[in-house]
């Protein structure tokens, strides 16, 4: 393509051709380039969706969700069509559509690519937080430590009836971050109650018949036979709590778990300023980084007018910003173990 008008931007469903896109998008790149949670949302018509079309074929798609308190904007732009402004004529659009709903969009760069950093800052977004995506070598042949519980302290898995205890000492542990925070009773209940909830899966610290800690694990297929990646999904330690080592027993039990279930290596992502679960995860074999860097849309973004669906060029997270997308983690990949 040697114009960016070529490419005609219009709404585009989250269909199978779209799936095959975003597929294609992420062997090129070597990640995602949509997060789950927004991808689930436009699955379920709770997204706004648009793609770039050149002679009818998809070139570019991009996606913005509601995520606890705010939202999330992402999109992909075929490796072949990239450089040509593309992204950026999408990402505007994308813009447009939201409205007054930009003012509480956040855009990410999944891979923290240049492009994605100078596309924010042409359009007056700021860095403003950083989720690290870690990983382990495999783990048939990393030396996991024995799982030591701290004294008064039982860890088991969950039961019927934890979701109060589970609630309190998420939304105590999460009380700041905009995903994973503030959630109320429904949601706990019908997560356990969804078809996928494994409850060997879901590691909780009790001390004196109270629940002060948790982990949830996620085990995630692996592609034509291979073995599933393990992912420390959300842990939690209820941060009144003083009882020092249980951050550590929890995530150990879970990752454990997960060898035991044939993972091939395990994953998780923090945020970047959360000096002690950091330390936690790299005695634990964590070695490999991935930063996903998520730009604040400018102050008086909802006072002056919607963007300009015509002209300009995108920045994503996911691949490269106007290569890749822009969106987040899916909102219970959150860690933090105080009190570890």
């Amino acid at each position: 393509m040697s114009s960016a008008d070529a490419a005609q931007i219009r709404p585009a469903a989250l269909d199978d051709r779209a799936r095959d896109f975003l597929a294609a998008v992420e062997r090129a790149d070597g990640i995602a380039p949509l997060s789950e949670g927004v991808l689930e949302a436009a699955a379920q018509g709770r997204a706004t969706t648009l793609g770039a079309f050149a002679h009818d074929a998809l070139v570019g798609f991009a996606a913005a969700a509601e995520q606890g308190e705010r939202g999330a904007a992402e999109l992909a732009i075929a490796p072949d069509h990239r450089g040509a402004g593309t992204g950026g004529r999408l990402a505007d659009a994308l813009r447009a559509q939201l409205g007054d709903a930009e003012a509480d969009t956040w855009f990410w760069s999944h891979g923290d690519f240049p492009a994605a950093a100078r596309l924010a800052a042409e359009r007056g977004y700021a860095r403003s937080r950083e989720l690290l995506q870690l990983s382990t070598p495999p783990l048939a042949g990393l030396a996991l430590p024995a799982v030591q519980v701290p004294d008064g302290v039982e860890i088991r898995t969950f039961r019927p009836g934890d979701e109060e205890g589970w609630l309190r000492v998420n939304n105590a542990a999460f009380d700041w971050h905009p995903e994973q925070g503030h959630q109320d009773l429904a949601a706990f209940t019908a997560h356990t109650a969804a078809p996928g909830f494994e409850p060997a899966g879901v590691f909780f610290a009790v001390r004196d018949g109270a629940i002060i800690g948790f982990h949830e694990t996620k085990l995630t297929p692996g592609e034509q036979g291979a073995a599933p990646l393990g992912e420390v999904y959300v842990v939690g330690v209820d941060p009144a709590v003083h009882a020092r080592g249980v951050g550590r027993a929890l995530t150990l039990a879970g990752m454990h778990h997960m060898r035991a279930r044939g993972a091939r290596a395990v994953e998780l992502y923090v945020e970047s300023d959360n000096a002690a679960a950091r330390r936690l995860y790299d005695s634990l074999g964590f070695d490999h980084t991935v930063v996903h860097v998520s730009y604040e849309p400018p102050r008086g973004a909802a006072d002056r007018g919607p963007a300009s669906a015509t002209s300009a060029t995108a920045a994503a997270p996911g691949g490269t910003p106007a290569a890749g997308a822009a969106g987040g983690a899916p909102a219970a990949s959150a860690n933090t173990t105080g009190g570890q």
